[in-house]
């Protein structure tokens, strides 16, 4: 088995000292084994094309959460009784009631409404022989134009496997299919027993007389539609709203707003223009907008019915807007953290980008940073929404950023780590590593009875290009009696990101439960699982962990993850054969997480030197050698592509970080006056381009070597140590000349 790598739990190892990069053997970099990781009155209806005829309607809007809705009905269920009007389904097991419930804590309805007397609540069986199917239906409801049915709906998440309350709609009593409007094992809020707000829209049902029911029925897990048990379910708050007209809402920069047409004709043609939000035009029908600086801005709707008779209704300063000041906030290249500083990991020479994604719209951006300029202990400062820089120092660094606007300004600092590779995690400076005990049905994450078969952890793209050489997880116990459980394969594996969840692998490694490294007595040991074909990511990425066998009497195998947080989760479970966010399952408040997964990195970072300046290799007519220092972490590989036959590399990889290459071009063609090509090299991950052109020009491209020089072993490039040249004394092109420099 590869080399485990142990931490202790919560410590972070020492920092080596800040210094300047340098070339070493390429030897020094491991090719077997992972590398250690130690959110007024409008103007009026304005025909435009077309006489508005008799009976025609006027073109109106409003806005979704800012109008005056008309109640057209409503039921609170504070008669004490079932009202009249409502229908009960007749049940022996599930049971509905009208009742106040305030003794039961968190249930009572008072704390949405002070006056609350009672709520309709329904209450199933607690034996899962005994469950059933039963409904609840309202009288019959006259719905107006653009109508919303709204309700509030109390009940725990927790037992969605067990039962689920849904509420449909029907135009007919019921006497053909009815439509779903909602379904509790659709809702992803709070897991444990709390009242969910619903606001449900009835456009579709404009001018019907419909009824209402709500179902008690079967939960996630019943396949064969049997019945719901365990669980309760409790309704208040009902009412039946429709739209009104607004003149004018006041809004914070920021805050998205949805425009609602209010119409009295089928439009078959919308048209919204919206100057100074975003987006500023839509053709959908209820666009969603918000703005970005303070002002009062008009918004104007245009629609063209089935006949082409259009109108228009224009509502000046409509929208008045004010803004904050911004709170800061720094974007960063990569935001996984190198695992013995805990601070994210940034690829240090060639430029990344740092971007401004501070609340309050900021309009000025101002930048600090440490390590970048090539004289050690300056800062660097920029201004701008994104930045790219290049470090020429490693290890760790600190990057500030002012943003401000008209209404202040706010400063953040972030501490990052300059490194060409490391052990990668997730885990923030103060998480403690740990297990989640699911009571009797295993442990999360590992062995389980609840459907879960993997595990993903996802990282962010980094801020290079980069190999993924492996992964160490951090198993915390592996306990199996039976043998088919002990040889059962855990796999690691390496996955694309689609749609922000796992999408396609990409390589994958295996070991068996009984192979797998234990804790010590003050350690988790990390497992190497090592991937052989040197995958490249350049985006968002996941590691996932399959193969735990399902919990049982004498087996049991998890790994750590981090103490649940308010926020910050960036781990997935693949629950019932469905990628899950693990903030979503547990209950809600502190239900983030990260599991203890911890890729090993090797950033591609190839560039001419010196460092920021542009390869510029020029031959005379007769052509010759001319030399080019390169650095390359990863190495490269030779021939290298171009040339055009007449451009070639002669000399051969010196195992260093730091090379000379000795380019050599053949005499320029009479019947030509120059030409030009591109050598290309690559490490396998990335491509470092060199241009060569040759002219007809005598004395470029000719080396005179002084054997007799002594120069020093290492010299500086831009604050970034280097190994010498092969030659103590060259030729090389500075401006428009040739020079001679004696290092």
């Amino acid at each position: 088995m590869l080399a485990a790598f142990a931490v202790a739990i919560g410590v972070s190892a020492a920092i080596p000292p800040t210094g300047s990069v340098q070339a070493v053997p390429r030897t020094a970099i491991a090719r077997t084994e992972l590398a250690k990781p130690v959110a007024e009155p409008f103007s009026g209806v304005r025909k435009l094309s077309s006489p508005m005829r008799a009976g025609s309607a006027p073109v109106d809007f409003t806005v979704k959460g800012h109008d005056a809705p008309t109640a057209a009905w409503s039921e609170n269920f504070d008669g004490g009784a079932i009202p009249a009007g409502w229908e009960i389904s007749p049940t022996e097991n599930v049971t509905w009631t009208v009742k106040r419930i305030a003794a039961e804590g968190d249930k009572s309805f008072s704390t949405i409404d002070p006056d609350d007397v009672a709520s309709l609540y329904v209450d199933g069986p607690y034996q899962i022989f005994k469950r059933e199917i039963s409904s609840a239906t309202s009288p019959e409801i006259n719905i107006g134009a653009n109508a919303t049915l709204n309700c509030y709906v109390g009940f725990s998440r927790n037992f969605d496997d067990e039962c689920r309350l849904k509420i449909e709609i029907s135009g007919d009593n019921f006497a053909t299919d009815p439509v779903l409007l909602w379904n509790s094992g659709d809702d992803t809020g709070e897991r444990p027993w709390s009242w969910h707000r619903l606001a449900l829209d009835l456009g579709d049902w404009a001018g019907k007389t419909v009824r209402i029911r709500f179902t008690y029925g079967p939960g996630g897990k019943d396949m064969f539609n049997t019945g719901g048990y365990m669980g309760d379910f409790a309704i208040d708050g009902i009412s039946l709203t429709s739209a009104a007209s607004v003149g004018h809402v006041d809004v914070a920069t920021g805050e998205k707003i949805q425009l609602i047409p209010l119409l009295g004709c089928e439009a078959e043609v919308y048209s919204w223009n919206m100057p100074g939000a975003v987006p500023c035009e839509s053709s959908e029908e209820s666009p969603e907008i918000y703005y970005t600086e303070d002002g009062d801005y008009d918004v104007s709707l245009t629609v063209t019915d089935h006949d082409g008779n259009t109108f228009e209704i224009t509502k000046p300063a409509f929208a008045s807007v004010t803004g904050t000041a911004p709170k800061a906030r720094i974007g960063l290249p990569a935001t996984f953290r190198l695992s013995t500083t805990r601070k994210p990991l940034i690829a240090p020479m060639l430029p990344v980008t740092f971007t401004d994604l501070s609340d309050g719209f900021p309009t000025q951006s101002s930048w600090v940073f440490t390590g970048v300029n090539p004289e050690g202990g300056k800062t660097f400062t920029a201004e701008g929404q994104s930045v790219d820089v290049g470090y020429s120092f490693l290890h760790e660094q600190t990057v500030g950023l002012t943003a401000g606007n008209r209404h202040g300004q706010s400063s953040a600092l972030e501490e990052v780590s300059v490194e060409y590779s490391g052990v990668v995690t997730n885990f923030r400076p103060t998480d403690q590593a740990t297990v989640f005990d699911l009571e009797g049905r295993g442990e999360f994450p590992g062995t389980n009875t609840l459907g879960i078969t993997a595990y993903a952890e996802k990282f962010s793209r980094p801020s290079r290009p980069a190999i993924v050489q492996g992964a160490y997880v951090y198993f915390t116990k592996a306990q199996a009696e039976e043998l088919t459980d002990q040889i059962a394969d855990i796999g690691v594996h390496l996955y694309t990101s689609e749609n922000g969840l796992p999408g396609r692998r990409i390589d994958s490694m295996w070991w068996r439960v009984f192979e797998l490294d234990l804790p010590t007595s003050t350690s988790l040991v990390g497992t190497a699982f090592q991937f052989t074909d040197n995958p490249v990511v350049d985006d968002e990425f996941f590691i996932v962990v399959d193969g735990i066998p399902e919990k049982n009497e004498t087996c049991s195998v998890a790994f750590a993850m981090a103490d649940f947080r308010p926020e910050g989760n960036t781990s997935y479970m693949l629950k019932d054969g469905v990628w899950t966010d693990v903030s979503t399952y547990f209950p809600a408040g502190r239900n983030h997480t990260s599991f203890l997964i911890q890729p090993s990195i090797l950033h591609s970072v190839m560039s001419c030197l010196p460092v920021g300046e542009k390869a510029d290799v020029r031959f005379g007519r007769d052509g010759g050698i001319q030399e080019q220092e390169i650095f390359s972490y990863l190495g490269y590989k030779l021939p290298a592509e171009g040339g055009d036959g007449w451009a070639r590399i002669i000399s051969e990889p010196n195992g260093m970080t730091v090379d000379t290459l000795k380019i050599q071009a053949d005499p320029l063609p009479a019947a030509l006056s120059e030409r030009q090509t591109t050598l290309t090299l690559t490490d396998g991950v990335t491509t470092l381009e060199i241009p060569v052109s040759q002219s007809n020009v005598v004395g470029i491209g000719q080396i005179a070597v002084d054997e007799a020089a002594q120069a020093p072993e290492y010299y500086n490039l831009q604050g970034i140590r280097v190994a010498r040249p092969s030659s103590g004394i060259y030729i090389r092109r500075q401006g428009n000349t040739a020079a001679k420099i004696n290092l």
